[in-house]
């Protein structure tokens, strides 16, 4: 064939194709005219192969072209979305602010995806996971350990910054402000019963019945405040949270106990805050009492007390006795000399809340702890999401009160709902964003009339089929003791059972608790809260169980104790022997005696048994008796043959190998499989 005809085929110019016939292996000369025709389909074949290579790579190319294309897009979208942080609950109207975007546009997103939902209505982080998404943003889950340090900076930071605002000509000082932390029953609570007792009047200390969450003594003319925070070191966020508005940490440490798992985590909270310490060795008075002990388990984690050479103060206190208490409270002064703890008086108030509740006389109840300025009654106030106007001021002993200087901590009254404990309280004279708060919170439900709230959850999953629920109705007398006992229920979980609170509220037992818990069914934890007489005559007629707590880890530990009975218990299996069937001699219904060689190990009596056959497991059984001849032994060794009483419904035959066990039963630990 003519090399002219032969480019004509394959659509290329003459020079071409002889130029690309010995890249394709065909070399036929540069000025040839002719090809041998057996050449020509294997030249046709080598072209197209060539063309079609080529056309396989520049679609790579494109495809790989277009790839990098959408890469860098996707990258450049992902650049521009802001990322942010959600907690596993969150409301409206925080949501929002952490979008940055006007209230009116997230809440008509929502209703756009089928979800109506109010300014101050909480929804879950997969919801507000999938609206942020929508409008533009990048969502990641925010811990609750993270979630808690962001509060508390926040706080930390906004204090922080009035204080370094302020000039010293206008800074005076202030008493300090103490916070009393240790390992449970090493005496916290004895303590500050002690320091009460002999530094507040003769029949005053007996007149404080309204919990506060902290009070002020006088010691050498000066006063010192104390914060009563819930008693159970367990609580890492409600400890975290009460070292952020403390000057001083006493860490109570028991003389014959020595540190404990939670003073060490006290240590360290302490000293993440750079907060100065006092360690009071207390119960010194007890037999088995050893100071030097203590001092060398400090010296240990370099805290090396001051008899030692070191810096770390050691107090050794016995409260029970209320022996060296003056000493403490001299060091208390002391250290206060020391780092000059001053504040502003005379500006707008600002502090944190430390506690809240309803009270059925006052209403919502709220104690706050004076950190700058001074408060008045007749103050218009900002906490958190709550607005409203000071009508009354009380101190720790109920006593009225018409204004509260720095490191006071006081009760005030007027407010339409509870805050948060941790929340900030300012004095604001802007009424226009007073009047704005109360506006944004009018489709809150009021807090007063309804203190119980139910905790409604999805029973029909999958999930909730395969565990077991210890439904729980808990009522408390303050928000700081609900918040502790539910963060400490959290630490309570295993995958077999579950705790779960239906309901929570603030205030005595009613007569609705009880319908709810006997709807649930529940039990009822009262702690420090007492019940209505109706509602306990109703709890008896409905058999509803009620239990009553003043102590924290008391509480925990009777829970603890129910979902430890709640699980199943724990077989362990100990292999003994194994012995091969020789011989059956009788076959009843459900028991079978048969003649074994004992293989390996030994046999026993009322052990479990394996029967395996063809090296595949067939059954379980239960051997009930062994004889040796006709004597009954207790056990059969190797080498010997033995006859056994087998109760089994499996067919046992001639040559089938036995695995012998013996079973433990053990009771399980919570969160152990």
């Amino acid at each position: 064939m003519n090399v002219t005809e032969l480019a004509r085929r394959l659509k290329m110019d003459t020079k071409e194709l002889l130029e690309k016939l010995p890249e394709l292996g065909f070399d036929i000369g540069k000025r040839a005219i002719k090809v041998d025709d057996l050449l020509v389909d294997k030249i046709i074949m080598a072209v197209e192969g060539e063309r079609k290579k080529k056309r396989i790579e520049q679609r790579d190319e494109g495809i790989k072209e277009i790839k990098l294309t959408k890469d860098k897009t996707d990258q450049e979208e992902k650049s521009a979305k802001k990322e942010i942080l959600i907690p596993e609950q969150i409301t409206v109207k925080d949501f929002a602010e952490v979008l940055k975007l006007p209230i009116n546009k997230v809440i008509a997103e929502l209703i756009k995806n089928g979800i109506m939902s109010s300014l101050n209505e909480r929804i879950d982080f997969e919801t507000a996971a999938i609206i942020a998404e929508d409008l533009g943003f990048l969502v990641n889950k925010l811990t609750k350990e993270k979630q808690l340090e962001q509060e508390t900076d926040q706080g930390k930071d906004k204090i922080k910054e009035l204080v370094e605002k302020e000039t010293k000509d206008n800074l005076q000082l202030r008493p300090p402000v103490v916070v009393v932390m240790g390992h449970v029953d090493h005496g916290k609570t004895k303590l500050l019963d002690a320091i009460r007792e002999t530094n507040i009047v003769a029949g005053e200390s007996g007149g404080i019945t309204q919990h506060i969450g902290a009070y002020q003594i006088i010691e050498k003319d000066r006063k010192i405040t104390f914060l009563d925070t819930p008693g159970h070191e367990a609580f890492k966020s409600m400890r975290a949270r009460g070292s952020k508005i403390a000057d001083i940490a006493i860490i109570v440490v028991a003389a014959d106990e020595g540190l404990k798992t939670q003073t060490l985590e006290v240590i360290d909270i302490v000293q993440k805050e750079n907060l100065p310490f006092i360690i009071a060795i207390n119960k010194i008075d007890k037999e088995g009492a050893d100071i030097e002990k203590v001092k060398k388990e400090l010296a240990e984690l370099n805290l090396i007390p001051e008899d030692w050479g070191g810096k770390t103060i050691c107090v050794p206190v016995s409260a029970k006795q209320k022996k060296n208490i003056p000493e403490l409270l001299d060091m208390i002064l002391l250290i206060a000399d020391l780092e000059d703890f001053k504040a502003n008086p005379n500006r707008p108030a600002i502090g944190t809340i430390i506690e809240s509740h309803i009270d059925k006389g006052e209403g919502p109840v709220v104690t706050v702890l004076i950190q700058g300025g001074t408060l008045r009654t007749g103050d218009l106030i900002i906490t958190g999401q709550i607005a409203g106007k000071i009508k009354a001021m009380k101190d720790y002993l109920s006593h009225e009160l018409k204004e509260a200087l720095p490191s006071t901590p006081v009760k005030i009254l007027g407010l339409k709902n509870i805050p948060q404990v941790g929340d900030i309280l300012e004095v604001t004279q802007d009424r226009k964003k007073v009047r704005e708060t109360l506006k944004q919170n009018q489709y809150r439900k009021p807090t007063l009339p309804v203190t119980s709230k139910r905790l409604d959850e999805d029973s029909d999953s999958e999930e909730e089929e395969k565990t077991l629920n210890l439904n729980i109705i808990l009522k408390t007398d303050v928000l700081g003791s609900q918040e502790a006992i539910l963060e400490a229920f959290n630490k309570l979980s295993d995958p077999e059972v579950k705790l779960k609170v239906v309901k929570k509220g603030l205030g005595n037992i009613t007569d609705a608790d009880i319908l709810d818990a006997q709807t649930a069914p529940a039990v009822i934890l009262a702690f420090r809260v007492k019940i209505a007489p109706t509602a306990e005559e109703l709890a008896r007629d409905r058999r509803v169980e009620i239990l009553f707590f003043d102590i924290i880890y008391k509480l925990l530990e009777e829970i603890e104790k129910r979902l430890k009975a709640m699980l199943a218990p724990a077989v362990i299996r100990t292999e003994l022997g194994k012995v091969e069937v020789i011989a059956i001699f009788r076959k009843d219904k459900n028991e079978i005696i048969i003649g074994g060689k004992v293989k390996e190990g030994k046999v026993k009596e009322n052990t479990k048994v394996k029967i395996i056959r063809n090296n595949e497991t067939i059954a379980w059984a239960d051997l009930i008796q062994l004889r040796s001849g006709k004597e009954k032994v207790s056990e059969g060794v190797k080498g010997e043959e033995c006859g056994m009483q087998i109760k089994s419904n499996s067919v046992i035959l001639e040559g089938d190998l036995l695995e012998i066990y013996q079973e433990k039963i053990e009771k399980r630990e919570l969160g152990k499989v």
